[in-house]
């Protein structure tokens, strides 16, 4: 029993949430929502097992959690057991459509003479513990309204994809939800403006995705798209969300498994509470930009195009009313006729980019916490030294295309440093993002991965 089985039930039920039809009415829709529940539930089983093995420091406030009573067994099996207990109740509470799915999962863990779960005084403790973190984060605005259609018809403003014209936009609120971990978004992870529609900067960027992430298979680098589309999880059936994706990523690491119990919990704790805030950041910076998307502003880019007729005023760059994106894969689609598509948010920052930065530079740090990662090259020293192996579930050869025909498996190499870039890039790849988002997507999740490192190890 351990962080790992709760690791895998939360992973399990991003996947189904966006399973067989689920996705529309999903208990944590989008990778905003999505990563919420991850850290919720990861910090339940951490704080269960901090207040009981005294190994680790509790990240709620001590005045809001339960006091372990005193009889309480405080070994590493009464804190393991304590930890899946916060962590099925938290699951259940964040994933009621799939309460007969997570009450399996737990009769397989525990003893069936306690009726699929422990019923003894630590069990009991550890659900106090998750009660005490769902009613923390009861008003933290992630309650409030997620799709809208409040669409800005100016040029440079993020409209629908035109391959789904009703699209509504996800999270514009999203990005007032209380952090975790940072302060404030604007305190802790400012995020300079793009570059103008007229800059040199906007032009190459352009043209780098008009040229790499235009819907050509037959006559595109066949490299690119593979390394768009393993970087996908766009929410796609069967699949999920980013954040998923990089847990998968950090549990494939050369040196996790090898890690004591009690790291394992700080590392997937972290990750998934840096995570958090990277959406909350990511969110809250695309929409007070409000960036258009490739799709839109490749299609409008002269004079005379747009619902305005303005173009992007750059003489560097030339429309293409005809361009098509690769697309976000639309992988093991119900409907095999479905479009690959664009998401529906704004554009810059990318949130792949500030995800996987969050993600990645925070389980570097943690996995070796005495490797100085104060300087930039400090930091890149250490992730070019953590090695992956990893298979990718857009390309594990099960997964199909938005045609139904199965992709092959694929199993790659990396290390974490070549993991942030590649990750990166796989967004110009696909045609859903400008380069500037993805490198400025990077710089903001580093600033949360420098928060949620402070955050956990103090």
């Amino acid at each position: 029993m351990s962080i790992l089985n709760i690791n895998d039930l939360a992973l399990q039920l991003i996947a189904l949430d966006f399973s067989d039809g689920h996705a529309p009415n999903a208990n944590n829709g989008g990778p905003t929502k999505a990563s919420r529940a991850l850290a919720i539930i990861h910090l339940a089983a951490h704080d269960a097992y901090a207040q009981i093995t005294k190994k680790l420091k509790p990240k709620l406030d001590k005045t809001r959690l339960p006091t372990p009573p005193a009889t309480l067994d405080t070994s590493e099996a009464a804190g393991s057991k304590a930890l899946l207990c916060a962590g099925f109740r938290a699951a259940r509470v964040l994933y009621p459509d799939f309460k007969k799915f997570i009450d399996t999962q737990a009769a397989n863990l525990f003893d069936s003479n306690d009726g699929g779960c422990c019923n003894d005084l630590v069990c009991k403790y550890g659900e106090q513990v998750a009660d005490a973190w769902i009613a923390a984060r009861m008003n933290d605005g992630s309650s409030a309204p997620q799709l809208d259609t409040l669409y800005n018809q100016a040029a440079g403003r993020h409209r629908p994809d035109p391959l789904d014209p009703t699209q509504k936009a996800l999270g514009r609120t999203w990005g007032l939800v209380r952090p975790f971990a940072l302060s404030s978004v604007v305190a802790d992870a400012f995020l300079d403006k793009p570059p103008m529609l007229s800059s040199p900067e906007y032009a190459v960027a352009f043209n780098e995705v008009l040229k790499d992430g235009k819907n050509d298979l037959p006559q595109k680098d066949p490299i690119k798209a593979v390394k768009g589309i393993f970087w996908g999880y766009d929410g796609a059936n069967k699949i999920g969300v980013p954040p998923r994706l990089y847990n998968q990523f950090v549990r494939a690491i050369d040196n996790f498994e090898t890690l004591s119990h009690d790291r394992q919990i700080t590392v997937l704790t972290a990750i998934n509470v840096a995570m958090a805030d990277a959406g909350i950041a990511a969110w809250y910076w695309k929409y007070q930009y409000d960036v258009w998307r490739p799709v839109v502003g490749i299609r409008e880019a002269d004079i005379g195009w747009g619902p305005q007729g303005k173009g992007d005023e750059n003489a560097a760059t030339t429309v293409d009313p005809f361009w098509l994106p690769l697309g976000a894969p639309n992988s093991n689609p119900i409907n095999k006729s479905a479009n690959n598509g664009t998401p529906n948010f704004p554009a810059y920052p990318s949130g792949h980019a500030t995800f996987g930065a969050a993600c990645f530079k925070t389980a570097a740090a943690l996995i070796n916490p005495t490797a100085p990662n104060g300087t930039p090259a400090e930091m890149a020293a250490l992730l070019k030294g953590i090695k992956v192996t990893f298979v990718s579930d857009e390309f594990n050869g099960v997964t199909t295309d938005n045609t139904g025909t199965v992709r092959p498996k694929f199993k790659k190499t990396f290390n974490l440093f070549d993991a942030i870039d590649e990750n990166n890039q796989s967004r110009i790849y696909l045609g859903v993002h400008w380069q500037f988002d993805a490198k400025e997507g990077e710089v903001l999740g580093t600033k949360v991965a420098n928060k949620t490192i402070a955050f956990f190890k103090s």
